[in-house]
């Protein structure tokens, strides 16, 4: 793939935002001090007309060897904002607690594996300065529709899951760029890339399988994966511009999220989000303890969150699930596809409810929008999305 060449602008925007399930418009975004080399003014033609208010990015440059990520909004070094990242398939069983590297992913996603497990699917872009990722595991085939979305090299280490092999092997006429590695049908893995690792004194359960960085590194040689973004890439997130941050002030409270407070898939795993007004970031949780990293001890931290309400059945005796990935409300209305698509966004203690569409294929994101059909402006930073099967969106829970 050739690389993509960023154009300098940063444009403005004018957004009406809906709060929470009313339809009463936000008092707008705060403004804060910008970082000197963050925003590009756009000078009037006329000096008595003033300058328009830039609130969000829409496209990157480079200032001094650094431009704004694709999935955090934040300046990063250009290596790293060009290019493609890694998306993990990590296990979050208690025994595969804590995570290692974890507070390195940019984005992080949870899915339903089962009725009573979730899995997650994390995007790393700055994993330069780790060894290793992981426990690693088997991935889904819609947890590699996810991938898609974000152009991502797709990593997993697990038993073979037949629905998810197809894509992998790129039978069905989709290119998948993958390194995996599994016991039994994969076409071409790359079992450099994973190891065990001494992990509490066990080096040979499940619980033990790592990526590992210059194996991932190798991997992606041999397989001659372009780690430069396509040239039709188009960015999942709308963020909020330097010195910018979106208040949502006339939308409802929420600063404890439960994704699922009853009995399901989220449930089981203790799965919460509490948020900290001094750091105006969300505190994750699973089994009813934050979530750390094994790396450096921290928990886990993001800025906006996303409940994302999404059609499932049960695929066979084993309970796998088929979940919908792409669609939209109005294609679900007219029969075209199932799906509920709602959505409940999380950022600055507030909550907007919305929907999401994803209707142009398999690589390109899908986009998160107010009731009245308006983007949501994301803050910048981390972002953690909970795919919600629809089985139980009335257990969503926030106070």
């Amino acid at each position: 793939m050739k690389k993509k060449i960023f154009v300098a602008i940063i444009v403005a925007m004018s957004m009406g935002i809906l709060a929470g399930c009313g339809n009463e418009p936000t008092s707008g975004p705060v403004v804060l001090e910008p970082k000197p080399s963050a925003t590009v003014q756009v000078q009037p033609e006329k000096p008595e007309e003033p300058t328009e208010e830039i609130t969000v990015i829409t496209e990157r440059t480079v200032v001094d060897g650094k431009m704004q990520s694709y999935l955090t909004g934040e300046w990063v070094d250009e290596a790293i904002g060009t290019r493609r990242p890694i998306g993990v398939s990590i296990p979050n069983q208690k025994s595969c607690l804590p995570h290692y590297g974890i507070t390195n992913a940019s984005v992080i996603y949870e899915v339903p594996l089962r009725d009573n497990l979730t899995r997650l699917f994390c995007l790393f872009e700055d994993f330069d300065d780790l060894d290793r990722i992981g426990p690693t595991r088997s991935i889904r085939d819609y947890m590699i529709y996810v991938g898609l979305e974000h152009d991502a090299i797709i990593c997993h280490w697990g038993s073979a899951i037949p629905y998810a092999n197809p894509l992998l092997n790129d039978e069905n006429g989709i290119q998948v760029d993958n390194v995996s590695q599994a016991t039994e049908g994969i076409k071409d893995p790359v079992p450099g890339a994973y190891d065990r690792y001494n992990r509490n004194g066990k080096y040979n359960s499940t619980d033990s399988a790592y990526l590992f960085v210059n194996g991932l590194m190798k991997g992606v040689e041999t397989r001659g994966y372009d780690w430069d973004y396509g040239d039709d890439f188009e960015p999942k997130f709308l963020f909020a511009a330097d010195g910018v941050r979106y208040t949502y002030d006339e939308a409802k409270s929420a600063t404890k999220i439960w994704p699922d407070a009853g009995k399901g898939n989220y449930n089981t795993v203790g799965a919460y989000f509490e948020y900290d007004e001094t750091t105006g970031k969300y505190d994750c949780y699973e089994y009813n303890s934050k979530l750390l990293d094994e790396r450096n001890g921290e928990t886990l931290q993001v800025d906006n969150i996303v409940l994302q309400v999404v059609y499932g059945e049960e695929r066979d005796d084993h309970g796998y699930l088929i979940l919908e990935e792409h669609g939209s409300p109005e294609l679900a209305a007219q029969g075209a596809c199932n799906g509920d698509f709602k959505i409940y966004f999380f950022t600055a203690g507030k909550v907007v409810e919305g929907y999401w569409e994803r209707v142009e294929g398999n690589y390109k994101p899908a986009k998160y929008y107010d009731m009245d059909g308006n983007e949501l402006v994301f803050n910048q930073g981390k972002t953690f999305v909970c795919q919600i099967w629809d089985k139980w969106e009335d257990n969503i829970k926030y106070e």
